[in-house]
C-alpha cells in the first residue's frame, strides 16, 4: 500500500509532482479543517502540526516540519509523542554563516560609520575603532549545522574558535574547545566575538542574561542569528547603552518586528537586519531536495535525515 502524506500548507504543483513521482499518495489541504479530514489514515504529514491534527492522525508516523528552527512548533502532546519529527536543518547553514560574517566584518571595520558618511556625500576619514579579526577569539553558542559553518569560516579568517553546546559531540579540528552549559561564563570571558546559533528551547530560554553579558569583555562584539528568546533583550540593550559591549549585529529578537522607537534602532554601534539571514535564491531547491530525500527514505523504511529529539525540541545527532 502506498504511503499517504498530507501537506498543509500545500507545496507548489511542481514540488507536489516531484513528491508524487517518488511513489507516495499526496493530499494537499488549504486549511486546518481540510487537513483534519485527510490526516486520519495518513502515514506522514508536512507542515505545521497542531494538537488537533496530532490527535486525529491515528496512523501518523512522521512529521516533516517546514523550517530548521522549531521555536514555537512544539506543544506538550508533541513533546511526549512517539511520532518522528524532522526539520530542514542544514539547508541554511552556509548562507546564515555568510550573514554572520557580513555583520561581524562590518562591525569590526567600522563600516556603518562610513556608510553614514556616504549617504551624506562626505569623504571623511574618521577615528573609527577597528578590530583586526585574525588572531581574535570567536565564541559560538550552538554547534549545529549553522554553528559549524560559522566556526569553519572563523577558522578560515585566522580566528581562534571556541564553542558551547549542550549535546555531547565530537570536537571538530578547527574548534579549540567545546564548553558545557555550566561553563558559559568561562567561555564568554574569553571571546572577542560571540555568535548565537542556538535554537530556542527550555534549555536556552534567556540563557544570555545580564549576568552572562557582564562576563563578556567591554571590547566584545555580540551577534545573534539564532533565536531572539535566547537573549534577555532588555539586558542586552542596557549593556550596549552603558558601553559594556563594543557593538552588536542582530537579525532576530524576542518580539518581531522590533518595536518602533526601541533604543537599539538609534545606536551607532548596532546593526539590525529584519530576520533575513537565511535569504538566498538557492534555498527553495534545497528545501524540496531535502523533503524529497526524506520521503524516499520513509517510503523505503530507511533512517530519516534531521530527526528531532521530541523531548528536547532540536536535532541532537549530526547526519552521517
Amino acid at each position: 500500500m502506498a504511503v499517504k502524506m498530507v501537506f498543509w500548507p500545500a507545496l507548489s504543483p511542481d514540488w507536489i509532482g516531484r513528491i508524487r513521482n517518488i511513489g507516495v499518495e499526496t493530499h494537499e489541504a488549504d486549511s486546518e479543517a481540510a487537513a483534519l479530514d485527510l490526516i486520519g489514515d495518513a502515514d506522514a504529514f508536512y507542515g505545521r502540526m497542531t494538537p488537533a491534527l496530532l490527535a486525529a492522525g491515528k496512523n501518523l508516523r512522521w512529521v516533516q516540519a517546514t523550517s530548521a528552527g522549531l521555536d514555537g512548533y512544539y506543544f506538550p502532546e508533541l513533546h511526549e509523542s512517539d511520532v518522528t519529527v524532522t526539520n530542514l536543518r542544514g539547508i541554511y547553514s552556509d548562507v546564515i554563516a555568510e550573514h554572520v560574517f557580513a555583520l561581524l566584518l562590518s562591525l569590526a571595520r567600522g563600516l556603518p560609520e562610513y556608510f553614514r558618511s556616504q549617504l551624506e556625500g562626505r569623504w571623511e576619514k574618521k577615528p573609527v575603532p577597528v578590530i583586526h579579526v585574525a588572531g581574535t577569539t570567536l565564541g559560538v553558542l550552538g554547534l549545529g549545522g549553522i554553528g559549524l559553518a560559522v566556526a569553519e569560516r572563523g577558522h578560515a579568517f585566522g580566528m581562534r574558535v571556541l564553542a558551547l553546546d549542550p549535546a555531547p559531540k565530537a570536537r571538530p579540528d578547527h574548534v579549540e574547545r567545546i564548553f558545557g552549559v555550566d561553563e558559559l561564563h568561562e567561555m564568554l570571558a574569553d571571546v572577542d566575538f560571540f555568535v548565537i546559533c542556538a535554537p530556542h528551547t527550555g534549555e536556552t530560554d534567556r540563557m544570555i542574561d545580564a549576568e552572562a553579558l557582564r562576563a563578556m569583555k567591554r571590547s566584545a562584539v555580540f551577534i545573534n542569528i539564532g533565536r531572539g528568546k535566547v537573549v534577555d533583550l532588555a539586558a542586552l540593550t542596557r549593556a550596549l547603552q552603558k558601553g559594556e559591549l563594543a557593538g552588536a549585529g542582530l537579525d532576530v529578537f524576542e518580539e518581531e518586528p522590533l518595536a518602533e522607537g526601541h533604543p537599539l534602532w538609534a545606536m551607532e554601534n548596532v546593526m539590525i537586519t529584519p530576520h533575513v539571514a537565511a535569504d538566498s535564491d538557492r534555498i527553495e531547491d534545497r528545501r524540496i531536495g531535502l523533503i524529497a530525500e526524506n520521503v524516499r527514505r520513509f517510503r523505503d523504511g530507511r533512517a530519516l535525515l534531521n530527526v528531532v529529539d521530541n523531548r528536547k525540541g532540536y536535532v541532537v545527532a549530526l547526519n552521517q
